[in-house]
């Protein structure tokens, strides 16, 4: 790798920048605030103080704040970000309980100085600072025992056609292109991996385009996203869970995946009374074979009783069925069902009338001697 490779960093404080020039609004903020809200599980954050790792716009910890957070802290590598996020917080009447600085992650020192926190929130940043492990490592730092650690990593599980290798090789080219190229690629992805699907699926691809809204960012704002993404890295679902379990002794207590990114949300159920009474209620439901094969490693039960709470082609990831393997969560939902097929990892879609899933290890779920089960609303 040139060391122009190794020493370039996409300006992601930048393209924050823009976004919030162009589409901060009430909209936005209340988007952001509505998916905080989903994977925590609480609108209330009142009392609690929220961390955000890598604040980017700063509209995430603005949502906390709405939220009734007592205090905020955002922080950044990118000076970029954290003028973005200065002025976010004007925007917001300068709050004295949202404090905003410039910091890494990487830096223990630093991360030890940092106020001990009831959530740790870092959304789509760990994997881009040159040493995921560590930085995740490092943030664990100011967790409280009692607090729910919230983050969001591209998924090593959901890219693997094209796998991650194409893409580190399309993000060194962009980040190493001229403006006029850059316009070409964003273009170029925007077709062949979103609106031709969207045309094939039989659905307007316009649609997805003007109706993109997750976290409160636009279509365009998320693409240079991703293409510009550098440093970068990936991670599995399982190496993540077993990470943080190793780590601080975190729980799994939400995930959502299915998409570029998958979400976690880890705490101590233990200490935590908010997620061990949710936990608590997740009643397993037993998995009654046999199961039909669908090709390759993919298998299947009907559960026409769901069948309104699944995912469908105009609600694509609404079902919130987890599936278990010999009582642990695969985690996996919402994959595709070629994938399911070809790669199996325990991968699953729970899907009109039907659940399609795979083993954890591609094996026959008749015959390994492993017992399947769902919850119906994890």
């Amino acid at each position: 790798m040139s060391n122009r490779t190794t020493e370039m960093r996409f300006g992601f404080g930048k393209n924050w920048a823009e976004f919030v020039e162009k589409h901060l609004s009430e909209g936005t903020i209340d988007a952001s605030r509505l998916h905080l809200a989903d994977l925590l599980r609480t609108d209330d954050l009142r009392g609690m103080t929220f961390l955000d790792i890598g604040c980017g716009s700063g509209i995430h910890a603005l949502a906390a704040l709405r939220m009734g957070a007592e205090q905020v802290v955002s922080f950044d590598y990118d000076r970029d970000s954290v003028n973005t996020t200065q002025r976010v917080r004007e925007h917001a009447k300068s709050p004295t309980n949202w404090r905003v600085m410039q910091g890494s992650v990487l830096d223990k020192t630093f991360m030890s100085s940092l106020p001990k926190a009831d959530i740790v929130y870092s959304w789509g940043v760990l994997h881009h600072t040159g040493d995921m492990w560590s930085a995740i490592r490092n943030s664990l730092i100011p967790l409280k025992a009692d607090g729910v650690y919230y983050i969001a990593l591209y998924s090593s599980d959901n890219y693997v056609d094209p796998p991650p290798a194409y893409w580190m090789e399309i993000k060194k080219r962009y980040n190493l292109a001229g403006e006029r190229t850059k316009r070409w690629m964003e273009w170029r992805y925007m077709l062949q991996f979103h609106f031709l699907p969207e045309l094939r699926a039989g659905r307007n691809p316009f649609q997805l385009i003007r109706g993109y809204g997750t976290r409160g960012m636009t279509y365009w704002t998320d693409a240079k996203d991703w293409l510009g993404g550098w440093p970068m890295d990936f991670a599995g679902f399982g190496e993540t869970r077993a990470f943080c379990r190793s780590e601080a002794g975190l729980t799994l207590a939400n995930v959502r995946a299915g998409e570029g990114c998958t979400e976690y949300v880890f705490t101590h159920p233990e200490y935590n009374a908010h997620w061990r009474s949710i936990i608590d209620a997740r009643a397993q439901v037993k998995l009654i074979g046999p199961f039909a094969r669908n090709g390759g490693l993919s298998y299947s039960v009907a559960l026409p009783h769901l069948e309104l709470e699944a995912d469908c082609a105009a609600a694509p990831r609404r079902s919130r069925l987890m599936l278990y393997e010999d009582g642990a969560a695969l985690g996996l939902a919402h994959s595709m069902h070629a994938h399911i097929r070809g790669y199996g990892n325990g991968r699953f879609s729970h899907w009109g009338r039907n659940l399609f899933f795979s083993a954890s290890d591609g094996s026959d779920p008749n015959t390994n001697g492993r017992a399947y089960a769902y919850c119906e609303r994890f």
